[in-house]
C-alpha cells in the first residue's frame, strides 16, 4: 500500500512540473511575443465657426474652435477687381468692404449706386467670397457734430442711412456696419450727447433691417479711450464696437484688457500691427510691429476673442492696400499655430 501511495505521488509531482514547464527555457519568449500596435492618435478636428452675429454662452467650449480669416477692400480703389481676384486666390471667403473717401456715393444718384454695388456682388459671388462687414464712408464721420452744427450732424446721418439702405438691399449677407466717430471734438461730454442723437435715428433702421452698426475706437481725439466708447455704445441694448486692435496698441492700451473691457458686446475685427504708444495709425504685417513684444501674444488674443467675447465671427485683417493677400494670408496662420501652442 505505501508503495502505491509513492507511485501516486510521485506521478503526480511529474503532473504539477509539467503545468510549469511553460515557464522554463523551451517555453514561450514572453518578452518578444510581438505585442498588437497601438491605434494611431488621430489629429484634433479643427473646427472653423461659422461667422455669426450670436455670442457663444459663457463657458462654452472653444476646444479646436478657429475663426475663418477675413480682409478688408477698398471700393474706392480702382483695382478692386484684381484685388478680389487677388484675395480669393489667397484662399479668403470673407471680406469687409470699405468705403473710403465715400467712392463719390454723394454725387451719385440712387440707381447709380444701387447699379454699382449690384455689380460688386456679381463680382463677389463668382469669386466665392462673402461679405462680413462693410466700413461705412468713414470720411463723413460729422454725426457726432464736430462743427457743432445740427444741420451738419443731420446731414451726415441722413447720407449714413442712404448708403446702408443701399448696402442692405446689395448685399444681404453682410449684418456688420463699421462707424467711425469724429477723430476731433471741442468737447467728448458734448459728442457723446451728439453721438446719441445719431444713434437714436440710426439704431432702430439698422434693427428694421437686420444689421448691426458696430462703432470703432480710434486714435483720434474721440472713442479712442475705453470711456469714451463705453460712454457711446452702453445706452443700447443693440450698441455694438468695432475693435481696431492696432488702434489700441498705437494709444498704449493693453488691447487684452480692452477686450475684457468691451466683452459681449463686441461686433467685429480690425486685425493690424502697430507701433506699442507711437499713436501711429500705421496699419502694419502682423509680426512687423510690437503687438507681441509689448503687448500681448496674438494667440493670447486670439483666445480671448474665443473665451472672454464668445465672439464667433471673422477674423478680419485691415490691411494697407499695398500689402499682399497671401502675405496677411500667412500671417493668420502664424496667429493660429500660437494659439494653439498655449497651454
Amino acid at each position: 500500500m505505501n508503495r502505491i501511495i509513492r507511485t501516486f505521488l510521485a506521478c503526480l509531482s511529474l503532473t504539477f512540473a509539467g503545468c510549469g514547464a511553460d515557464k522554463g527555457p523551451n517555453g514561450p519568449d514572453w518578452d518578444n511575443i510581438p505585442k498588437p500596435d497601438k491605434p494611431e492618435e488621430s489629429e484634433p478636428t479643427v473646427v472653423m465657426i461659422t461667422p455669426t452675429t450670436n455670442i457663444a454662452e459663457p463657458g462654452s467650449s472653444i476646444k479646436n474652435l478657429q475663426y475663418y480669416p477675413g480682409m478688408q477692400i477698398n471700393v474706392a480703389d480702382k483695382t478692386f477687381t484684381s484685388r478680389l481676384e487677388e484675395v480669393a486666390a489667397a484662399g479668403f471667403k470673407y471680406v469687409e468692404l470699405k468705403f473710403k473717401h465715400s467712392y463719390g456715393l454723394k454725387d451719385k444718384s440712387d440707381d447709380t449706386i444701387s447699379s454699382t454695388f449690384a455689380s460688386m456682388q456679381r463680382a463677389l459671388e463668382v469669386k466665392g467670397i462673402t461679405v462680413w462687414s462693410i466700413h461705412l464712408p468713414y470720411e463723413d464721420k460729422t454725426w457726432t457734430n464736430i462743427s457743432g452744427s445740427e444741420s451738419v450732424r443731420t446731414q451726415s446721418v441722413d447720407y449714413l442711412l442712404r448708403v446702408l439702405r443701399h448696402c442692405v438691399e446689395n448685399f444681404t449677407t453682410c449684418k456688420n456696419y463699421v462707424l467711425h466717430a469724429s477723430k476731433s471734438v471741442s468737447s467728448n461730454a458734448t459728442a457723446v450727447s451728439q453721438a446719441h442723437e445719431s444713434l437714436d435715428t440710426m439704431l432702430p433702421i439698422a434693427k428694421q433691417y437686420g444689421v448691426r452698426l458696430c462703432v470703432e475706437n480710434l486714435v483720434g481725439s474721440f472713442c479712442y479711450t475705453k470711456e469714451d466708447l463705453n460712454a457711446v455704445i452702453t445706452p443700447y441694448s443693440d450698441g455694438f464696437a468695432t475693435f481696431d486692435i492696432g488702434h489700441a496698441n498705437c494709444k498704449g492700451y493693453d488691447v487684452v484688457e480692452y477686450l475684457i473691457h468691451i466683452g459681449r458686446r463686441l461686433g467685429t475685427v480690425h486685425i493690424h500691427d502697430t507701433i506699442y504708444k507711437s499713436g501711429n495709425d500705421s496699419h502694419m504685417l502682423v509680426g512687423t510691429g510690437d503687438i507681441a513684444t509689448k503687448n500681448h501674444r496674438w494667440g493670447e488674443i486670439y483666445k480671448t476673442l474665443l473665451v472672454n467675447n464668445g465672439y464667433r465671427g471673422v477674423f478680419m485683417f485691415e490691411p494697407k492696400d499695398d500689402q499682399k493677400a497671401v502675405d496677411v494670408m500667412a500671417t493668420y496662420e502664424e496667429i493660429v499655430r500660437d494659439y494653439l501652442s498655449l497651454p
